[in-house]
């Protein structure tokens, strides 16, 4: 009796913590390779639907490559759509176009170390 206590006390723990909201990290890839040429990741837009119904979305500031996805993720929500991540690529016009998870909190973007990789996440 002890035992299937301890076992249902376990149980409930393990579920009360699988439920807890994970967010998903999704980041544009590094470079775009076409017809055998690779284009270096650039720049990118964060958009509330889908980026054909141009609902680009500004950063939080001028400072800062920094958007933060609570209100857009709930009228995205509330619009039954989603947001969409589009990395862009120096040298083309091909883009790369990732569904934003709807767990995930912020999109940023920033440069990293002397040689300039750009990285951009939302998570």
């Amino acid at each position: 009796m002890l035992w299937s206590k301890r076992a249902l006390a376990l149980s409930a723990i393990f579920w009360l913590y699988s439920g807890l909201s994970y967010a998903e990290k999704i980041e544009c890839p590094q470079s775009l390779t076409e017809n055998h040429k690779q284009y270096p990741l650039f720049n990118l837009d964060v958009f509330e639907g889908p980026p054909e119904e141009m609902g680009s979305l500004m950063p939080d500031s001028d400072e800062a490559a920094v958007w933060t996805l609570s209100d857009s993720q709930a009228a995205a929500k509330a619009r039954n759509t989603a947001m969409f991540l589009v990395c862009q690529f120096k040298g083309t016009k091909k883009t790369v176009t990732l569904k934003i998870p709807a767990s995930a909190k912020k999109c940023s973007a920033w440069i990293e170390g002397s040689a300039e990789r750009t990285h951009i996440t939302c998570e």
